[in-house]
């Protein structure tokens, strides 16, 4: 069965190697499937689900990826994520809350580097709960 290499690295470290036969992933464009011998491609991505599946389509793992890059080139599938962690990872119910409790504090933010501070964390809990959802 046709695959390519998907690799996974943060600031830090280096998160996940592994064969693919096939890669989903949102970019800032929209959403993007990636099979095998893809062309070349450069791509900023956006928070939301990836999807690695196995080149037999037997295993499945889902992530939550918060944005970073994605190229592809001669069968390899590099992504430079922000923050990334399996799906099953976010808790609903505290993302929930998390999300009352930042809704509030923007209603009593004094400074804009706040407001903006705020607000990037209200997107990024919304978009875990639409990822975990969906």
């Amino acid at each position: 069965m046709p695959s390519f290499n998907v690799s996974v690295v943060t600031q830090v470290k280096k998160i996940l190697e592994q064969e693919a036969g096939y890669l989903r992933l949102r970019t800032s464009e929209g959403d993007i499937g990636i099979l095998p011998n893809h062309a070349p491609f450069v791509a900023e991505l956006s928070m939301g689900k990836m999807e690695i599946e196995s080149p037999n389509k037997d295993k499945r793992d889902i992530y939550f990826l918060s944005g970073g890059f994605l190229e592809i080139s001669n069968n390899q599938a590099t992504i430079i994520a922000d923050e990334i962690f399996p799906i099953e990872e976010i808790d609903i119910e505290s993302e929930q809350t998390l999300v009352e409790n930042l809704k509030k504090e923007l209603e009593k933010v004094s400074t804009e580097e706040e407001k903006k501070k705020l607000q990037k964390n209200l997107k990024i809990s919304l978009a875990k709960i639409d990822a975990k959802n969906n």
